[in-house]
């Protein structure tokens, strides 16, 4: 009976650690401050079906467009009013609210689910005992003001084992609206009938709201 009793404890305290290790979100860190490591030509799409070309990037720092302007070659902070959506050779980025722009990582039944990543200022100060500055420079911003940008002459930070790096998750729905991958947002949208559903699958152990595979089960439960 003892025998069996540790054996119970054993298998126990293993699947809560393994539970507690699916729930950890693996850091990840870059050595550079843009998502590609060099501007890639992309399409960008704007409203009434137009389309235009440019050598485009994603800034880490604000998860913003950029883009290289072939004309003096000088990197200008997009201006993303006009635009829903671009398009490089292997992914999709949407403008999720009025600045940042979210990588497509699942669609179904017309939605999608993006994942917009961004440098976790709160780990940054920690590694560099407090301090926030980053090799940034003010850059044209097409006529509509000055942001900050990186020196991409020194963009790259090799001590400190790079930036920390932070997702955060939005659902599209089928009417094009943006919301916050959070219980409190998704729950408004939920259909009627699969509400009870809903609240159980958010009472199992196993589900997160940093998991994308576990994101992506709740395209069947949006209205």
């Amino acid at each position: 009976m003892k025998k069996h009793r540790s054996i119970l404890f054993l298998l126990a305290f293993l699947a809560a650690t393994w539970m507690y290790a699916q729930q950890q979100v693996v850091e990840r860190r870059s050595h550079s401050q843009l998502v590609f490591p060099e501007f890639q030509m992309a399409k960008v799409r704007q409203g009434f079906g137009r389309v235009t070309k440019a050598r485009c990037n994603i800034m880490y720092k604000n998860a913003a467009l950029c883009f290289l302007d072939e004309k003096d070659n000088k990197v200008r902070q997009a201006f993303v009013q006009n635009i829903f959506a671009v398009d490089f050779d292997s992914c999709r980025y949407m403008k999720v609210d009025t600045l940042a722009m979210g990588l497509v990582v699942a669609e179904q039944d017309g939605m999608s689910l993006l994942r917009v990543t961004t440098i976790d200022m709160d780990k940054y100060k920690e590694v560099t005992q407090g301090g926030t500055d980053m090799p940034f420079l003010d850059i044209d911003m097409a006529g509509y003001g000055t942001d900050t940008f990186i020196d991409l002459s020194g963009a790259e930070q090799q001590s400190n084992e790079g930036y920390p790096l932070k997702d955060r998750y939005y659902f599209r729905l089928r009417d094009g609206k943006f919301i916050p991958a959070t219980q409190k947002n998704v729950r408004k949208y939920v259909k009627p009938e699969l509400k009870t559903a809903f609240k159980t699958l958010m009472e199992d152990r196993w589900w997160s709201w940093r998991d994308e595979g576990s994101l992506k089960k709740l395209f069947m439960y949006f209205k």
